[in-house]
């Protein structure tokens, strides 16, 4: 375990479960420790909503997830709270909604890595209810294994 005291090149695995359909997606990109909070940065490229910037932000508030490029978006998770957010695509903007039943990080102190983070939410587009999604996202180290 390294402990965070600058910005590091880091792999980041982002596994989700939808509705009981699973993926696993893995990106390189950067962590970016700051006082009482840290951000990750990767590139995110999909068939269906292009190329993006993607950054992560934790602290104790909670999460929140920004997206630049062309698909552009902004979510924040909170346990026990019902939060807005946006998404931009090629189709148009589409208003979110998660309700976070669960937020976690490990190591809690989030000071070293590898650093997990597992949230559970439900998710409204423009008001029609989604579907329920586990997500998790593991940050190590460029060079560990």
């Amino acid at each position: 375990m390294t402990p965070l005291s600058r910005p590091r090149p880091v792999r980041i695995g982002l596994f989700s479960e939808l509705d009981g359909e699973t993926s696993a997606s893995e990106y390189r990109g950067t962590l970016y420790p700051k006082q009482g909070a840290f951000y990750v940065r990767y590139e995110e490229t999909a068939e269906d909503r292009g190329r993006c910037s993607v950054t992560v932000k934790w602290n104790a508030g909670g999460l929140a997830i920004v997206r630049h490029g062309e698909t552009e978006g902004e979510q924040s998770f909170r346990p026990g709270f019902r939060t807005a957010g946006w998404l931009r695509t090629g189709a148009g903007r589409l208003r979110l909604e998660m309700e976070t039943a669960e937020l976690s990080i490990a190591p809690e102190a989030a000071d070293r890595l590898p650093i997990e983070i597992a949230w559970r939410y439900e998710l409204w587009m423009n008001e029609q209810w989604a579907g329920r999604l586990n997500l998790r996202l593991v940050v190590q180290e460029e060079n560990e294994e």
